[in-house]
């Protein structure tokens, strides 16, 4: 396949592609906590992506099938047997720490508590949190993505919520508030 591009699909493509590879190596780091694999994900992605380009550029959704891509590669990678390999269980998982008082550090902390329990979670859930908590796509957006539900996309996003302020509740906070 022989790819004809301008000037301008290049420039536009490589000034898309510096904005967006951070923000889908975060979202790829969040689902497999490895940010070479991440890296690899990524440029997957952009090499779909800049195949697609003048396709894409026309209809102006470009972080969408972006992002899109990026899932979905993701998705179906995650169902290779090659890729599977040894996990941690969550009683491998650090207890909570104790706090005295909020801080920065401790919001960052959190979120990192987070992001490695995302690990945790079955496929689609994780696909729905990533989207939804990390990304505030909207549910419907999520459903198309996904090929799913909205009522599937709620269902997933509930379980994920549910797992994640088990894991991430302090046992030391009243009423079982976010730490």
């Amino acid at each position: 396949m022989h790819l004809n591009y301008d000037d301008d699909n290049v420039a536009t493509f490589d000034a898309f592609a510096a904005a967006v590879m951070p923000r889908l190596r975060h979202i790829a780091y969040a689902w497999c906590h490895d940010w070479h694999h991440s890296d690899d994900v990524v440029q997957d992605t952009m090499e779909r992506l800049y195949a697609a380009w003048p396709r894409v550029h026309r209809g102006g959704q470009e972080y969408a099938y972006a992002r899109t891509t990026l899932i979905r590669r993701l998705i179906s990678e995650n169902r290779r047997a090659w890729r599977r390999h040894e996990s941690l269980t969550l009683d491998d998982v650090p207890a909570a720490r104790q706090r005295t008082a909020p801080d920065a550090a401790g919001h960052a902390l959190e979120r990192l508590d987070a992001l490695d329990l995302l690990r945790h979670l079955p496929v689609r859930q994780r696909a729905v949190a990533i989207l939804r908590f990390l990304e505030d796509v909207p549910v419907s957006d999520v459903a198309d993505l996904l090929q799913c539900s909205e009522g599937t996309v709620k269902s997933q996003a509930h379980h994920a919520r549910r797992f994640l302020h088990q894991h991430l509740t302090d046992p030391h906070t009243p009423d079982g508030a976010w730490r």
